[in-house]
């Protein structure tokens, strides 16, 4: 089949015309690997190979954008890059092995900056923190990895005793109030802390306040 025109589309894509009519949207690097151009005979195995490595690009430079704006599990990109419009999923597979060979989609590195960003800046619970992880499309296995630094009970009160003092303590005024006490324990169970360790935290503040009043 016989090119028409090889026309500029938009930023480096290039339109190109074929004699039935039909189209074909190819990035600059690809116009000029295989020298197309107006006039020029493509065969049918040329354009199935052209329009598959269209496809192999498009999908690249789409998962390129989208780790620019935030990273992403293996899992979560796949899925994202097979919600695009003409998604293939032999494009996508390559383009993932791709990015993990280039050390640019990496699960456990992903895991250990989720892991700080839930428990060191959102203050979660393990629990929590590794619910959120899983909904992101990470293993048990790196989220394990991930959490075991931050599983130290000293860690986990200071985290606690800091939230009573910082976020709760309006509730926790008057030690007899139990239903405001209550609703604190709720609060740090949504977080993802355990009632044991709530109790304790619980005891650490009263502790607290006690060396205050001295």
């Amino acid at each position: 089949m016989k090119i028409e025109s090889v026309k500029p589309y938009k930023g480096k894509l290039f339109e190109v015309m074929l004699e039935d009519g039909s189209k074909l949207w190819l990035h600059a690097d690809l116009i000029a690997e295989a020298g197309l151009r107006a006039g020029v005979q493509v065969d049918d195995d040329d354009l199935a190979a052209l329009r598959q490595k269209a496809a192999e690009h498009r999908t690249y430079e789409y998962a390129l954008y989208l780790l620019e704006l935030r990273a992403y599990s293996y899992r979560e990109l796949h899925d994202k890059l097979m919600r695009a419009k003409n998604a293939q999923e032999d494009a996508v597979e390559l383009t993932l092995a791709k990015l993990v060979r280039l050390g640019l989609l990496n699960d456990a590195q992903y895991a250990q900056q989720l892991a700080r960003q839930y428990v060191e800046g959102k203050k979660y619970g393990l629990r929590r923190a590794a619910y959120e992880m899983k909904h992101r499309g990470l293993s048990p296995h790196d989220i394990e990895d991930a959490l075991a630094p931050y599983d130290d009970p000293e860690l986990i009160s200071e985290t606690l005793l800091e939230l009573l003092k910082k976020k709760y303590a309006r509730y926790l005024a008057d030690p007899d109030d139990r239903k405001s006490a209550e609703k604190v324990t709720a609060a740090l169970v949504r977080r993802g802390f355990t009632y044991q360790q709530i109790k304790y935290a619980f005891e650490d503040y009263q502790a607290w306040l006690e060396e205050q009043e001295t």
